[in-house]
């Protein structure tokens, strides 16, 4: 009986862990669920605003500033509320299970901006990499599903959330402890840097200033990562059916969507072979074709003492970028077709 009983206490006490990771995501999925976290408190203080979101990679983090739009004008439409969403790390697969999860947490934006960013399409992304950047134990049955959808070994994944929800006292006793005995943890890990710096409108500023020659070193060390991947370009599978999916989910929810390309340094811009830029233009021209959607290229929209790093804005020049986003696109596409709030 005593076996019995400690089974069942056991048993519960996993559901009840299990249930609390995935209701409070900031324990174990600590950028989503703070930025989850902030977009519905902006949402509930303002519901009658039109809905925008901006999801993509680090370099929207850094370099998409809500607070830096220009003053809505539009005497039809109301001020949108605009929401940057972006995940460290992210490319199109986690931008599509995002808005996945957006939407069954009850989120219903009514535009979306997605990055297309050449060099993260232009490989296949394995399933470390996306371990390495998400809790998988906080996901659900349908999230798993998308991701895995993505991913050449499913079954492993499968395995790894299936340990996640059946151990979770186990699997999951670092953010556990974190979150409510830090003084517990033998080895204490840094702060999640993803959530230092995160302003209410998920707007992400790692660094305020560089040096020129940080910035330098920076540039030489990123383009060594970069060079050979631009070398021989071509668009990645996976990458682009992540993209066509995402913005095939956006039509089905009566979501707006924009393909944006962000600013790039010189050295950067000039990595690319005519080759690479003849097959860039090309598939965006195809993106902007067969899914009907704009497409803004804003590669050259920032100088080059605008970045950290060649490819990450600094917050001034993340301003200089929205701005001119606010006022060559933003403003215009409301104008010329008001969104409708669905919420």
């Amino acid at each position: 009986m005593t076996l019995a009983w400690a089974l069942v206490w056991f048993v519960a006490s996993q559901v009840a862990l299990r249930s609390l990771l995935q209701s409070e995501l900031q324990i174990a999925d600590a950028e989503f669920g703070r930025k989850l976290a902030d977009l519905r408190l902006a949402v509930a203080a303002q519901p009658d605003r039109p809905l925008v979101l901006m999801l993509g990679s680090s370099r929207v983090a850094t370099g998409f500033r809500p607070d830096s739009l220009p003053r809505h004008e539009a005497p039809t439409t109301k001020a949108p509320l605009v929401f940057n969403f972006a995940q460290v790390g992210s490319g199109p697969e986690m931008a599509h299970l995002s808005l996945q999860r957006l939407l069954d947490a009850g989120i219903q934006p009514d535009w979306v901006f997605l990055e297309f960013w050449p060099p993260t399409w232009g490989a296949e992304r394995g399933l470390k990499e996306f371990m390495d950047q998400i809790n998988v134990g906080c996901l659900d049955w349908k999230s798993l599903k998308l991701l895995g959808g993505y991913v050449s070994r499913p079954r492993k994944l499968d395995r790894q959330w299936w340990n996640m929800q059946l151990f979770p006292l186990v699997t999951q006793r670092e953010p556990l402890l974190r979150h409510f005995a830090p003084s517990w943890v033998l080895n204490p890990s840094e702060p999640d840097r993803r959530c230092r710096n995160l302003d209410r409108l998920g707007w992400w500023s790692p660094m305020t200033s560089v040096a020129p020659e940080e910035r330098g070193r920076l540039v030489e060390r990123y383009r060594r990562v970069y060079e050979h991947r631009l070398r021989r370009y071509q668009v990645a599978k996976t990458p682009d059916r992540a993209l066509r999916e995402i913005i095939a989910l956006c039509q089905r929810e009566q979501i707006r969507a924009t393909v944006v390309v962000l600013p790039e340094g010189q050295v950067f811009r000039d990595l690319y072979p005519e080759n690479a830029l003849r097959d860039v233009k090309a598939y965006l021209e195809g993106i902007r074709r067969d899914c009907r959607v704009e497409v803004v290229d804003a590669r050259d929209w920032v100088g080059d003492d605008g970045f950290m790093d060649g490819h990450h804005l600094l917050p001034e020049g993340a301003a200089v970028f929205t701005r001119r986003l606010g006022q060559d696109v933003v403003q215009p596409l409301l104008a010329e077709a008001p969104t409708p709030i669905r919420r």
